[in-house]
């Protein structure tokens, strides 16, 4: 398989090391794995603003040679699948790619913690859309069997409040979101992952402002400090 690897934009700006570390997992596990340098935004910050753009169009002309595109941010392949591209199909999130393709399961059995996941909206709403039958199964029941641990969930699956421009325009409401989303998530378990490094930033800087000590990671962290190596 000639697997690509896209490197959202606001990963690359905030956290690089998630891309750095899905990079990893998947050559850990004995793939062709290459990062487009020219690669650029998917275009979702326009498009859910209502505005036109070219970029899945660029996206598409980066990516349309390799076999799979693999992505740590469901909202980011959520929106090229939504596009209809010849890529839409072949593009994955982190842990779809490991659970439908690369049928990797139970990688954090054994991880220390108590793992907290947050089903963001994207990955609970629209990344299963236009996927064939027998791979449209519920989104956080693959990310857990790719995590196998000992999984906690909130008691509701509502949005945390980030929703990318609604957290600029309605910053009071987004916090109030963000603040019940962490205060459910909380008392679960040691650590809050999920599969949206936008979400986790957004519940992380809630919990660093009111003084909450409580640990925030993106996914691909849990399962790369889980591979034996």
């Amino acid at each position: 398989m000639n697997i690509a690897l896209h490197v959202p934009c606001y990963i690359n700006e905030l956290n690089p090391e998630i891309a750095r570390k899905t990079l990893l997992i998947l050559r850990h596990f004995g793939l062709n794995v290459s990062v487009p340098k020219e690669q650029t935004c998917c275009g979702q910050p326009f498009i859910n603003s209502g505005y036109k753009t070219s970029l899945p169009n660029r996206f598409e002309e980066i990516f349309k040679d390799f076999d799979y595109i693999v992505s740590p941010s469901s909202s980011c392949v959520s929106t090229v699948r939504a596009q209809n591209l010849s890529v839409s199909n072949k593009t994955f999130e982190l842990c779809e790619f490991l659970h439908d393709i690369v049928q990797i399961k139970a990688i954090a059995k054994n991880y220390p913690k108590t793992i907290v996941l947050h089903n963001s909206c994207h990955s609970l709403r629209h990344l299963l859309e236009g996927m064939p039958s027998e791979l449209n199964i519920p989104y956080f029941n693959k990310v857990k069997a790719v995590l196998g641990s000992n999984i906690k969930e909130a008691d509701r699956d509502e949005c945390c409040g980030f929703g990318g421009i609604f957290s600029l325009k309605e910053g009071f409401i987004s916090y109030v979101m963000g603040r019940n989303k962490l205060d459910d998530l909380k008392n679960k378990g040691d650590v809050i992952t999920g599969v949206d490094y936008s979400c986790l930033f957004h519940l992380k800087s809630i919990a660093e402002k009111d003084g909450d000590n409580i640990e925030i990671k993106h996914i691909s962290e849990i399962l790369y400090e889980s591979l034996e190596r």
